[in-house]
C-alpha cells in the first residue's frame, strides 16, 4: 500500500456513523461502561464541551437525546450535538 491509501484508511478508522454511535452508547448503558464525549453546547454559543468518564444514564432513541451522569451530576444532550465518542468522530 502507498502512503495515501494508509492515510485514508487510518482516517476512516477514526470515524463512526451516527447510528453506530447510538449502538455504542446503548452498549455502554447495558454494560455500565463509561464514555468520553464531545458535544456542542448551545448555552455557551456553540462551544464544544468535553464529557470524560461519564456513564450513560438513559438513552431515548425516539426522543433524540441521551442522559449522561458522573456522580450526582446528570446532563441531557441532544444526540445530534455529539461530534465525538471515545475518540471517534461522528458523521451522519
Amino acid at each position: 500500500m502507498d502512503k495515501t491509501t494508509l492515510r485514508h484508511k487510518t482516517k476512516t478508522d477514526r470515524s463512526i456513523h451516527f447510528s453506530d454511535m447510538q449502538r455504542v452508547m446503548d452498549s455502554a448503558y447495558q454494560h455500565h461502561q463509561t464514555v468520553n464525549l464531545k458535544a456542542w453546547c448551545l448555552e455557551s454559543k456553540g462551544a464544544i464541551e468535553t464529557y470524560n468518564g461519564y456513564y450513560v444514564h438513559h438513552q431515548y432513541w425516539v426522543g433524540g437525546y441521551v442522559r449522561i451522569r458522573k456522580g450526582r451530576e446528570i446532563r441531557t444532550i441532544p444526540e445530534i450535538f455529539i461530534i465525538e465518542i471515545n475518540g471517534l468522530k461522528v458523521y451522519l
